[in-house]
């Protein structure tokens, strides 16, 4: 699937298109024994029968092998040499070579020259899968301003048409899509014009049209269907409507539909916006496949992930972003923050555990001792220290919580950052509930160890690669 979107000067036209396979050349009529040979791989048998034949003027004997080298079935493909028997084959009369000419025509973007042939063909009587392959021939591509459009408008009601007359003869959902799709296009291309161009329209038959096409497809229980019908309401702006559509075609594992449904969220069409929900939507169209889904869904859970200090919520939300694979192609969008806040709430109620069972009531001091914090000692050549550096104390409980105390000073000429002071009420219920003691400096935190030395808690710096605190 694709989706496109223009904007500003060009079109703000939002249309579901399929990838589909393209059909083969066939024909109801009953297979002759050359054929059969072809069709049952019994290339050697095939090829001098229908080399005989050939030399006889024998029209299916030409179109078959002009098909075995364009297929490249028991001769190496040639679509030169396959060209010159199809077009042997078409003097002749046969429908089928006059088609599939016209398909390598339209296979090298030559969409005159292939029309004519498959009109050739259709005027031969054969009707599948030429109507097809008209339809795809007379396809527009999408116009690139909002000038000159009845043709583009005209060409894709034509190509309708033709997917239309497929549909009513086979009643294949492929002929359906594509009849809807176009229709569609050009009820949407239509809405934007203006002007002379507009009046010269007629919306309402447009319009038309295309509900028509789209509700054969719903009542089919076409997932494409109704989420293409969903895009028409949301062009025209009945934003409860394109809900309800969409969630049709999502109950249905349409991914453009959960990425409709994603945007209508994220920019609050029709109700407030709503950013997890939006974040939902556009997780499961990228996990369905949809790689315009993937961007959005990346920033909105490093958005929703900044601030979040659920331990279980950011591991969850790493998990959810790593799962949509993010590939070289998209702009680099990090989570390094929130693996770095993970790292170190884990650390943070590890810790606290133990500097728990370090306290004991009566204890009477609490000293620093914190060295190596010079440029060239290890603590400050990683973080970036030296002597005469500012500190400060501060006390962690969780990710969210922490609680700035009356102590500080500078890194001595030795390199280090000491105190000694009573415990005082508010450091007693701090070490109660195991707070974990930080150094601050203006670029980093660094934890400290509490250990227990007789009467007397100290405060050691804990080795470097320590997950530090992010706030």
């Amino acid at each position: 699937m694709k989706l496109l979107f223009a904007s500003a000067k060009t079109l703000s036209i939002v249309i579901i298109l399929l990838a589909l396979t393209t059909l083969s050349s066939s024909t109801n009529a009953e297979v002759s024994a050359l054929e059969q040979l072809f069709e049952q791989q019994q290339y050697d048998t095939f090829l001098q029968q229908a080399r005989q034949q050939a030399s006889e003027n024998n029209a299916e004997a030409l179109f078959l092998l002009g098909k075995a080298y364009d297929l490249g079935r028991g001769v190496t493909q040639d679509s030169t040499i396959a060209s010159g028997y199809y077009q042997q084959a078409r003097e002749l009369g046969s429908a089928r070579a006059s088609h599939n000419l016209g398909n390598m025509a339209l296979n090298k973007g030559r969409k005159a020259e292939a029309i004519r042939l498959f009109d050739e063909a259709l005027a031969r009587d054969l009707k599948l899968p030429t109507l097809y392959n008209l339809g795809l021939a007379h396809s527009p591509a999408d116009p690139k301003s909002i000038f000159h459009l009845p043709p583009t408008i005209e060409a894709a009601q034509l190509a309708g048409s033709y997917f239309g007359q497929a549909y009513e003869l086979d009643n294949d959902i492929l002929y359906l899509d594509k009849a809807s799709r176009e229709y569609l296009r050009a009820y949407l291309i239509a809405m934007q014009s203006y002007g002379s161009e507009r009046e010269q329209l007629d919306m309402a038959q447009l319009r038309q049209q295309a509900v028509h096409w789209l509700e054969r497809g719903m009542a089919a229980d076409q997932g494409t269907a109704w989420t293409n019908y969903g895009t028409l309401l949301l062009n025209e702006k009945d934003y409860s409507g394109a809900k309800a559509a969409f969630l049709q075609g999502a109950q249905r594992n349409i991914a453009v539909a959960n990425y409709h449904l994603a945007t209508m969220a994220d920019k609050g069409l029709g109700g407030q916006a709503d950013k997890a929900q939006a974040l939902a939507y556009y997780e499961k169209a990228a996990l369905a496949g949809m790689e315009q889904a993937k961007v959005p869904a990346y920033q909105l859970l490093k958005d929703q992930l900044k601030y979040e200090s659920d331990l279980t919520v950011l591991e969850q939300g790493i998990a959810r972003f790593n799962a949509l694979n993010q590939q070289e192609k998209y702009p680099h969008i990090s989570l390094d923050a929130a693996i770095r806040r993970l790292a170190w709430g884990k650390f943070l109620a590890q810790q606290r555990q133990q500097n728990i069972a370090q306290t004991i009531p009566g204890t009477a001091q609490l000293s620093l001792r914190a060295c190596g914090l010079d440029l060239n000692q290890e603590y400050g050549a990683k973080y970036n220290l030296g002597i005469n550096s500012r500190w400060r104390m501060a006390a962690y409980l969780t990710l969210a919580d922490r609680v700035a105390l009356p102590l500080e000073g500078r890194v001595d000429a030795q390199g280090c950052a000491r105190f000694t002071t009573a415990i005082t009420e508010q450091l007693q219920s701090l070490l109660q509930q195991g707070a974990v003691f930080g150094l601050r400096f203006p670029n980093y935190t660094l934890p400290l160890a509490l250990s227990r030395q007789g009467n007397e808690l100290q405060l050691n710096l804990l080795p470097v690669g320590t997950p530090l605190p992010v706030n």
